[in-house]
């Protein structure tokens, strides 16, 4: 890697663990896919049985089982079962019936909650979104009447300092500045609905320096959290932290840490201190580059994939630094799960989806086969999915397969007391008790076919393309930001400049550049099957920078970006379309070629030219 493309990456690793980058800058997220018909339907909902099942519990796995449901709840459990004749009957014989499962990490953007209920997550724990989109999704959680989502508890908002880990996504985030300032901010997300309060201690190291909550702060939230009733669980990527977290009095840890396997005394106080950890390896190996994306995409059936699934299973985080590369990341990640395991440490199933690297709903999946080979048992893992998170968090109407119990069922072929990887062979999914339809209508593309030109600019008359919307100034003022940028074309040549302000609250990750839409509007597909290389010159102050390629659907996750340096003399640069990881390549929406800068850094004042951008 060369020196200006380390500093680029040094710039944009922290940013593309962030699900929304761009979310909203430049488009809307999309609504969810209408579900398809087929299977839901041919099942019985309202009072129904399913009969001679090995029926897992949420605690023990228990063989030859029916459980009867009536009105969204559990009516019976048991052997033989005394049900009336008129009640429809699914045959259980060959499999599993569990509670409906519980993914304890998850933020919820676009599609996440449809996709994660067609997967048999039929709850989830979502770790910071907007309180108003929150807000607008608590009164399906209250009550049994037939939806197409998942149900929502959350964090809402989460604590973190001004400019900290948190403000890159795009969404409104008070800080925290002070101790002193704990009680209010507390109290203020419990007004607005915060289930739980959730904390981050990041100082993003050693990836970049930004700005982190210290143990003062961090403590008062806890005790504040608290007083008020409310778990405080805390972000953590590192074992000194974690550590820290546990002696200030956290309830739980979300994430794994990856820089040092925790030893037996140390996950030995993390039990006796009673804290929880949500591990979320799917996401950790992903980073690591070492996730199973591609084989769930395949067990879990691809066919019911949305188009946001397949594009963040199949979104990559950047490439590191050699010296920051955590190759060993997830190896390191799954040792420590083995040791807070062997020490009694309760573990939470959890994914961070949809980050790259991982879908909502088919990532959980994946979650458990990571777990099992961390050491856990097929129950102590399914657990972790369902009964023991509906225990902590307080979710004392599922997780578990009992009378009275919400009536959120999966059914799957096979004996998962002998393999977990069962789980992905999904026959039914009951949400309140009404079968979940698990196809949806394919996202057929309606995108034009691009023109037979491969020239999209050669700036000979302006700033001008041969097809499209054309050139747009693209930077950080969307998101509260006040980088700067001009297009210009004095010539022959598209002129880039401006500047990259770092270090505002408002959102962690400035940029500045210029973007082109293929579409006739901004962010419309434009169909380049058959294309295979982007292809530009440039020159400019031999600083690097960043083409960011928007795809079907790539909005709902970090757009993948290849780095480039714009020397002082033209040069052309080649682009393999394929460097760009997405699942509808052939699909353009946008093109960005942007200045960036780290957290706490500042790239100050940029310019570059382009000329010649042909996709061929």
């Amino acid at each position: 890697m060369q020196g200006a493309e380390r500093t680029v990456m040094r710039a944009v690793v922290y940013v593309a663990a962030a699900v929304l980058v761009f979310v909203g800058t430049l488009m809307a997220l999309p609504e969810p896919s209408a579900p398809g018909q087929g299977a839901a339907d041919e099942l019985p909902e309202g009072s129904f049985a399913v009969i001679r099942a090995t029926v897992f519990d949420g605690e023990t796995f228990r063989a030859d089982h029916d459980v009867w449901v009536e009105d969204g709840r559990i009516r019976a459990v048991g052997a033989a079962l005394e049900i009336p004749d008129d009640v429809s009957r699914v045959d259980g014989s060959g499999r599993t019936l569990l509670p409906g499962l519980i993914d304890a990490h998850v933020h919820t953007f676009g599609t996440t909650l449809n996709d994660a209920v067609r997967f048999g997550v039929t709850s989830v724990l979502d770790q910071f979104t907007d309180p108003a989109l929150a807000a607008s999704k608590r009164a399906a959680r209250e009550t049994l009447e037939r939806g197409d989502e998942a149900d929502l508890f959350t964090a809402g908002m989460l604590a973190t300092a001004d400019g900290g880990h948190g403000t890159q996504f795009g969404i409104p985030v008070e800080p925290v500045s002070a101790p002193a300032d704990a009680a209010a901010w507390v109290a203020a997300r419990k007004a607005e609905g915060s289930d739980w309060i959730k904390i981050v201690y990041e100082d993003g190291s050693p990836y970049m320096d930004i700005p982190s909550l210290g143990p003062e702060t961090i403590g008062a939230l806890i005790a504040a959290a608290h007083a008020e009733g409310l778990l405080a669980v805390v972000h953590v990527s590192k074992l000194a932290h974690a550590l820290e977290a546990v002696d200030l009095g956290a309830d739980g840890l979300v994430h794994v840490w990856g820089d040092a396997v925790v030893d037996d005394p140390q996950a030995a106080q993390i039990a006796e201190a009673g804290v929880f950890v949500v591990p979320t390896l799917s996401v950790v190996t992903a980073m690591s580059g070492d996730g199973i994306d591609a084989e769930l995409l395949q067990e879990a059936g691809g066919a019911n994939a949305s188009r946001m699934q397949r594009e963040t299973l199949v979104n990559r985080f950047p490439d590191l630094p050699d010296e920051a590369r955590p190759a060993t990341r997830g190896e390191t990640a799954i040792a420590n799960v083995r040791r807070l395991h062997a020490a009694g440490v309760r573990l939470l199933a959890g994914t961070d989806a949809p980050n790259p690297g991982t879908g909502a709903g088919i990532s959980q999946h994946g979650e458990l086969q990571l777990l099992v080979r961390a050491g856990l048992s097929s129950a102590e893992v399914l657990a972790a999915a369902t009964a023991t998170p509906a225990a902590i968090f307080g979710l004392d109407d599922r997780g578990r397969i009992e009378a009275g119990r919400i009536a959120d069922l999966v059914l799957v072929d096979g004996d998962l007391e002998s393999d977990v990887s069962a789980s992905t062979r999904l026959v039914a999914v009951w949400k309140d008790g009404y079968p979940v339809a698990r196809s949806i209508d394919r996202e057929t593309s309606a995108a034009p076919a691009a023109p037979e030109t491969t020239l999209i600019s050669d700036f000979e008359e302006g700033v001008g393309a041969s097809f499209g919307a054309g050139w747009q100034v693209s930077t950080d003022r969307i998101r509260g930001g006040t980088s700067t940028a001009e297009l210009s074309a004095p010539q022959g040549a598209l002129r880039v400049e401006g500047e990259v302000v770092a270090g505002n609250s408002a959102f962690m990750f400035p940029w500045a550049g210029a973007i082109y839409f293929p579409g006739p509007a901004p962010m419309q597909p434009v169909d380049f099957s058959g294309r295979e290389v982007l292809r530009f010159r440039t020159r400019g102050d031999g600083r690097g920078y960043l083409v960011m390629l928007f795809s079907g659907g790539a909005s709902v996750a970090a757009p993948p970006s290849v780095p480039f340096t714009a020397p002082a003399d033209w040069t052309e640069v080649e682009i393999p379309l394929a460097r760009f990881p997405t699942a509808t390549p052939g699909l353009i929406e946008g093109l960005a070629f942007v200045a960036t800068a780290p957290p706490g850094a500042s790239a100050g004042a940029f310019a570059f030219e382009l000329d010649d951008v042909e996709i061929r």
